[in-house]
């Protein structure tokens, strides 16, 4: 049973993390003229990456929220409802938390660099 639940858990993350990269890329897409912008009055190559790299990271955060209050809910309603025990650890909260921002952080990266990797004159251009 372990087994097959980490296996869910890893097709979710991928599923997940390949859903962040597209939203990414298609933010790097719409806003090639702000980027460019911002390289051409000063900002390397590292801030527009981090930038980046940030906004993927608040997304998969808050998709890790709301993951864990939804499971939280779940449990309190499951030991409420049914006469199975369920016990909530903070440690495997933290660890999920944990998971959701490493898995934006993977992903978002590709688009992070293809961000940085703009040639300002040819973003302006766009």
């Amino acid at each position: 049973m372990s087994l097959l639940l980490g296996a869910v858990a890893g097709i979710s993350l991928l599923v997940g993390g390949i859903g962040i990269m597209n939203i990414m890329l298609v933010s790097v897409t719409e806003r090639i003229r702000e980027i460019g912008l911002r390289m051409a009055v000063g900002a390397g190559p590292r801030e527009v990456r981090l930038q980046f790299l940030a906004e993927a990271m608040m997304i998969s955060l808050g998709g890790g929220i709301i993951g864990i209050v939804l499971g939280v809910v779940g449990a309190q309603v499951m030991s409420r409802v049914s006469a199975l025990p369920v016990q909530l650890d903070a440690p495997v909260i933290v660890l999920a938390t944990a998971f959701s921002v490493a898995t934006g952080l993977f992903f978002g990266y590709y688009p992070a660099r293809k961000a940085s990797n703009l040639d300002p004159i040819e973003a302006l251009r766009q």
